[in-house]
């Protein structure tokens, strides 16, 4: 039995893969991006509760429609746990705070084997008990792909060695993260912001590097795909289920109350 990459595929075919955040724990939220068509789903460990154990039925899901199943990590300095989430099935990992060429290095050696990095060889899940027979021979280190984000202007400005690192499958932009660092109040607005964006992009592209980022909507997503980014996320599940049931409750609210609901409830709501 032979493992494959789902989301290098879906780029060889289309140019391109589109994802989300799966922030809730739920691994029937994964279901439904399944059914709905996602290409790959990224369940949240550094900004969410989910447990290792909680994350193996929402991978479980996600191979069910064929999405393939991704991981943020909670810590970018604790590389056992890197080879753990690998070990119990995730077919890539993202790791947030990657500034400098010698941190992408550290998360090469924590999430390859031997003779590129220290992972250990393992029998679990992750090669499916031995399922995948090359799995420990090379398959792995392959196939499975590994994501640093680029998220502060250091690592905009250390970004052509970055990428220059061997092993790094993808530079993955957190955009609202890099505005924040930047002091950009409004990261839609700003030509400074979009300035290290383009730099990021082309430093992948000069390094034959995914380059992926963060997108706020259908138009910028398809903007960014435009442009060239090819690893991109749409949403995030839980602000997607906030604002979908805050529009539909005020649509509900304004129907029956009218200008009533308007002057009170909304003023309450600020």
């Amino acid at each position: 039995m032979e493992m494959r990459n789902l989301v290098k595929e879906k780029i060889e075919e289309k140019g391109y893969a589109i994802g989300a955040f799966v922030a809730s724990s739920s691994s029937m939220n994964v279901e439904i991006l399944g059914v709905n068509g996602f290409d790959f789903a990224m369940i949240d460990f550094e900004h969410a509760q989910t447990s290792l154990e909680t994350a193996v039925d929402m991978i479980r899901a996600a191979e069910l429609y064929g999405v393939a199943p991704y991981a943020r990590v909670y810590n970018p300095e604790d590389g056992p746990m890197m080879g753990r989430m690998l070990d119990v099935g995730i077919h890539g990992l993202m790791v947030p705070m990657i500034n400098t060429a010698e941190e992408a290095e550290f998360v090469i050696q924590n999430t390859k084997m031997p003779p590129i990095g220290i992972r250990g060889k393992g029998i679990g899940r992750g090669p499916l008990w031995g399922a995948y027979e090359n799995y420990n021979n090379g398959e792995v280190d392959e196939k499975s792909m590994v994501i640093v984000q680029c998220e502060t202007p250091e690592a905009v400005e250390n970004i052509e060695e970055i990428v220059q690192v061997p092993g790094i499958d993808c530079v993955y932009i957190g955009r609202l993260d890099l505005a924040h660092a930047m002091g950009v109040e409004d990261p839609s607005t700003s030509p400074e912001l979009e300035a290290n964006i383009q730099r990021v992009l082309r430093a992948c592209k000069d390094a034959d590097v995914i380059p992926g980022i963060f997108t706020a909507g259908p138009e910028d997503a398809t903007n960014r795909i435009e442009q060239g980014f090819q690893f991109v996320t749409v949403l995030n599940d839980l602000a997607f289920f906030r604002q979908a049931t805050k529009q539909r409750i005020d649509a509900v609210r304004q129907a029956v109350e009218g200008d009533e609901y308007l002057v009170t409830d909304a003023v309450f709501l600020k």
